[in-house]
């Protein structure tokens, strides 16, 4: 059973690699099969899925454990240790030390990342219909926004395992209003200090996810209490919060405000 099991999580590793918008279901998988699993279990799946991932490409491993295993051990540690964490806030601290890992790792390795994207650009242009302005600008923009794309995939990603592993208790969820004085202190800093610096614009959009998973939240709860189906109204959230990010953000940061105020009051 363990075999199958370790078989399974090298399998939806290279899933996860290939489709990264499948990426929440590795960790997913792996804390719904084996975090009431005995020792023994735990150890042999995980070693036969390292072993497996190795055998594959050794340098895999380091995605592996940098991110996915990370994502699993920061889960179980609040879900141990920090019950009294708000679980947008959860998500929002294991993607921000993750995407750090990542960040890190991509800085070191600048060198091959930029001769990889060059490569890619110009495999793009000679097998794609589209114009080498029009990849040369694409490209640019992930060279300029490459740290919040980072942080996106990472929040998107634990979201959406947290959402499959408590979504019972989804429209319950909550968020601290805190992480509103990192990104008025960069707003500050950008609008009435001149300070037009990709870093503090992207630590702006990096700071507005967590508020607009929050928007989220509040739509599945508000059309649930109508419809009484929570997946469709999930969905319903999830569409406008891509149709309209900026809205789904203000909405957001303003609930979690209100809902101080209230506390406040009483």
């Amino acid at each position: 059973m363990f075999f199958i099991t370790g078989i399974i999580i090298a399998a939806l590793f290279l899933v996860s690699t290939s489709i990264p918008l499948l990426s929440w279901v590795l960790p997913f998988y792996k804390i719904k099969k084996l975090e009431n699993a005995d020792l023994k279990t735990k150890v042999i799946a995980n070693v036969v899925a390292v072993a497996i991932i190795g055998w594959v490409d050794y340098k895999f491993l380091i995605t592996y454990i940098g991110v996915f295993v990370s994502i699993e051990v920061l889960y179980l540690l609040f879900k141990k240790y920090g019950n009294k964490i708000e679980y947008f806030d959860r998500i929002f601290i294991t993607s921000l030390i993750v995407g750090g890992l990542v960040c890190g790792y991509m800085y070191f390795n600048r060198v091959g990342l930029n001769i990889s994207l060059e490569n890619l650009k110009t495999l793009y242009i000679q097998k794609t219909e589209f114009s080498k302005p029009e990849i040369d600008m694409a490209f640019k923009y992930i060279k300029e926004n490459f740290s919040y794309l980072v942080f996106l995939y990472m929040n998107v990603t634990v979201f959406l395992m947290y959402y499959f592993l408590n979504k019972e208790d989804f429209i319950n969820w909550e968020v601290s209003y805190l992480w509103l004085v990192p990104y008025i202190s960069l707003f500050f800093l950008e609008r009435y200090l001149a300070l037009n610096n990709t870093l503090i614009l992207n630590g702006m959009n990096i700071l507005k996810i967590v508020y607009s998973l929050y928007f989220v939240r509040i739509v599945t709860k508000a059309l649930n209490e109508k419809i009484k189906q929570q997946q469709l109204s999930f969905i319903v959230g999830v569409f406008l919060a891509l149709m309209s990010p900026e809205f789904a953000f203000i909405f957001g940061a303003l609930a979690s405000g209100i809902k101080i105020q209230v506390i406040k009051q009483k």
